[in-house]
Parts: C-alpha cells; sequence; structure tokens
C-alpha cells in the first residue's frame, strides 16, 4: 500500500499508523496465514522505515520497492535491526546501466552479501530510463544469475 510515504517519511503520524492502520494488516495477514501464505509483500514507495515495525508486528513481511535512486533505500540496515523476518524485493541502482560493465559488476557484488542472507530479491524499481545500450540490462540479469546461483 503506497500513497501515503514521501522522501522525508510518511504522511501519516507513525503512532496513528499503528494503531488504527496496524489493526487491519493483521486482519489481512490472519486469513492470508491460515491459507498457509506467510511471505505477505506491500507496495511501500518512500521513506518506509517508521513504519516497518508495525508492518512486521502485524504480518507484513516482505517490502518493494526499495528505491536506491530517488532516497537511497537500501535493505542493508533493515536486515541488521530487524534480522531475516524482514524480506525485500527491489534495490538494485538502475543508474548503474547507464555506466559501463564494471559498474555493473561492482553494483552485483554490491547485493552479494544481501543475496547471500536469503529472503531477499534483487531487481529494479519500477521502469528502467531510456540508456544508450540496452544490452546493460540483458547483462546485468546474466550476471546477477551467474553469481546468485
Amino acid at each position: 500500500m503506497g500513497g501515503y510515504l514521501l522522501r522525508a517519511g510518511p504522511l501519516v503520524n507513525p503512532k496513528y499508523f499503528k494503531a488504527k492502520v496496524g489493526p487491519q494488516y493483521r486482519r489481512i495477514t490472519d486469513l492470508l496465514n491460515s491459507y498457509g501464505i506467510h511471505i505477505v509483500s506491500l507496495d511501500c514507495d518512500g521513506k518506509i522505515d517508521a513504519l516497518i515495525p508495525t508492518w512486521l508486528e502485524n504480518g507484513v513481511n516482505t517490502m518493494f520497492p526499495i528505491e536506491v535512486g530517488v532516497w537511497g533505500a537500501s535493505i542493508k540496515p533493515w536486515r541488521e535491526k530487524y534480522g531475516r523476518e524482514l524480506r525485500g524485493i527491489g534495490g538494485t541502482d538502475k543508474r548503474v546501466f547507464a555506466r559501463d560493465y564494471a559498474a555493473v559488476d561492482a553494483e552485483v557484488e554490491r547485493l552479494r552479501p544481501l543475496v547471500d542472507l536469503g529472503g531477499y530479491i534483487p531487481c529494479v524499481d519500477h521502469r528502467i530510463p531510456p540508456m544508450p545500450n540496452g544490452r546493460m540490462c540483458s547483462t546485468t540479469g546474466e550476471r546477477m544469475r551467474k553469481v546468485f546461483e
């Protein structure tokens, strides 16, 4: 659920969010859990740090996107704070596509320890901007596949 987060953080007070919105997430995640669904993701654009505890307490455990380019987000500090309970999708810096293959390799290596922890799928967030070298995107996928196998 996006639309209430910005670069500076949530538009709603985190205490209010916890009291009023948290229980609604719990209703949904309890239902999902009763059907054996235990990985629960949501679209969480913006600086999400202040809302992560409420989501985790209420069964939402997978964050997407993890936008590197817009606000420098990274799953690394969240994983350090919350452990493997917090999962993520995204976090690949799509700006490397406009650089060179060395930048692609550096990005893949930056993501390697996060992938090694498990519970994390690296990918770009949203659209990939036009780039002079369209092959760079597929090369990144090939290199990720090779490194993360």
